[in-house]
């Protein structure tokens, strides 16, 4: 009785966690799907943003701060095409197009800065903070989500098991013993 409340309590968890980890079945799925979900949000724009801040602050041009960005990140590397082609005087917009959509807060910010010549390392930092309030905030939805789906498959797997080891020994307790 208790093993089959557990299994079913498992079940209720797998499903209510979502049907991509319904599908997995062993370790090594479920540990790839986890490595896979890591790697989605692992964008490192806050670092991006300060990073060229502090180069913008020393006085470094956008196109080697672009170009160092490349070198240095792995996941930026196309930023060196982007600062060879502004290097050859293409226009912005162009030489941004096969820029992954996450780095449109550094795109948004180094176009004011190219365009007006304003010193734009205040606007990156700021765009950095608000890039971390977002993630924050987009980490705590997510944790009442879970908190959420989970209240279900719980509910559904404490209440079978109350029943069977707290209400039905007490019913049995109660009854006059036939001799």
């Amino acid at each position: 009785m208790i093993l089959l409340i557990l299994l079913f309590g498992a079940l209720a968890i797998a499903l209510a966690l979502g049907p991509s980890t319904a599908r997995t079945s062993g370790e090594g799925k479920a540990a790839q799907w986890l490595w896979n979900r890591r790697q989605d949000n692992d964008k490192p724009i806050e670092l991006v943003l300060d990073l060229s801040a502090s180069l913008l602050d020393s006085g470094m041009p956008i196109t080697e701060i672009l170009d160092l960005l490349g070198n240095s990140i792995e996941q930026c590397a196309v930023l060196r095409s982007v600062a060879r082609c502004l290097e050859m005087n293409m226009a912005w917009d162009k030489a941004w197009e096969a820029v992954p959509a996450w780095l449109a807060p550094l795109r948004k910010a180094l176009h004011f800065a190219h365009r007006t010549g304003a010193p734009a390392a205040n606007l990156l930092r700021n765009t950095a903070i608000l890039q971390r309030r977002e993630h924050t905030q987009k980490v705590a939805r997510l944790g009442a989500q879970l908190g959420t789906r989970l209240v279900l498959p719980l509910g559904a797997c404490a209440l079978p098991a109350f029943i069977a080891l707290g209400v039905v020994p007490l019913i049995i307790a109660l009854f006059p013993s036939f001799q």
